[in-house]
């Protein structure tokens, strides 16, 4: 279309979407008081996020940051939930700038993320197999770090220093990792 602005095509949209449910629960957290995953408010805020996001996604420039845009509707969202649930406004806060300052924070760490997940799946693939494991063990099983050094033949002591040291590690890589890409 001659003199009209470039649009976003509807799968790229959905990818934009899908690839930013992260930052938006985070930005969604940061407002909604006591929100997980499975919470109803909390969902239900995604939820009707998304739906907007969708719904104004012709109002996207491309090339301009997507995540800046989606975080402006979350936090919208959000503010409308609150409107909406007087029943919560107990639970909330009342100081609508303090949470848009606070949701505004989110949204700038949320923006990191991409980056952050990056660098540390760089810095994951330098592990040897046993720390990756250790760490796999960590924070994706159900599994208690008692049992797996005891299935190691380790100590709890043992295992928890050594996690401790892949942590430092792993931060370290991270944060130069970050260095480098930002120079």
């Amino acid at each position: 279309m001659a003199g009209s602005q470039a649009k976003i095509e509807d799968d790229e949209m959905v990818a934009l979407i899908a690839k930013h449910q992260p930052m938006l629960r985070a930005v969604i957290r940061s407002m909604v008081p006591g929100y997980v995953p499975g919470h109803s408010d909390g969902d239900d805020v995604l939820q009707e996020t998304n739906m907007v996001l969708w719904q104004k996604r012709e109002t996207f420039a491309p090339g301009s940051s997507f995540s800046a845009w989606a975080a402006t509707v979350a936090r919208l969202q959000v503010m409308a939930w609150r409107k909406r649930s007087a029943t919560h406004r107990a639970m909330t806060l009342d100081d609508d700038a303090l949470i848009e300052k606070i949701a505004s924070r989110a949204a700038d760490l949320a923006d990191d993320m991409d980056q952050r997940r990056e660098a540390l799946q760089h810095c994951l693939a330098n592990l040897t197999d046993e720390q990756r494991e250790l760490v796999q063990q960590r924070y994706f099983s159900k599994d208690s770090l008692v049992d797996f050094a005891a299935e190691r033949g380790l100590t709890y002591p043992t295992l928890k220093k050594t996690l401790e040291r892949v942590r430092t590690r792993l931060r370290k890589c991270v944060r130069l990792r970050l260095a480098a890409e930002a120079s």
